[in-house]
């Protein structure tokens, strides 16, 4: 089980992937993926985590899509009013991206969880299965059927 700690350190780093990949579509649930699989294999932990990242990155989403209207509202009309719109503008946009980043954030948390169950198990052969006993090992039996024994006499 993972500590408080853990689950704040794994939601920073899923918000950091997050906010590099902002370009690309989907961008929250690349990074609540991350954070999830790096949580652990608990499905509902790696949704939590995934949905923490998800909101830690909406922030500076929220931030720079109200930099971005802000230049608008301020350069047109009724400019005494432009604080206020700025900062409605900021709270319709930390909802808009707290919604869309808190949703695919868990969604992809429960995929990296998914996907740290699956590739948590050992890939290598078991080293038992590499060891032979040259006593007990019957020639014929390892054969397939590509290696099956050839007469030579019958073909010349």
């Amino acid at each position: 089980m993972s500590s408080s700690d853990d689950t704040l350190k794994h939601a920073i780093i899923g918000a950091a992937i997050t906010l590099v990949t902002f370009f690309l579509p989907f961008s929250p649930a690349i990074g609540g993926a991350a954070a999830g699989y790096l949580h652990g294999p608990d499905r509902t932990e790696g949704a939590k985590v995934g949905g923490l990242s998800g909101l830690l990155a909406a922030v500076p989403g929220a931030l720079f899509g109200t930099l971005v209207a802000s230049v608008f509202v301020i350069a047109g009309p009724g400019q005494r009013s432009a604080l206020l719109v700025a900062f409605v503008f900021f709270l319709l946009i930390l909802l808009l991206t707290a919604l869309y980043g808190g949703v695919l954030g868990a969604a992809g948390g429960f995929l990296g969880a998914l996907l740290n169950e699956e590739f948590d198990k050992p890939t290598e052969t078991d080293p038992t299965r590499l060891r032979r006993d040259d006593e007990e090992a019957d020639p014929e039996s390892e054969l397939t059927e590509f290696d099956e024994p050839t007469d030579e006499s019958s073909s010349a």
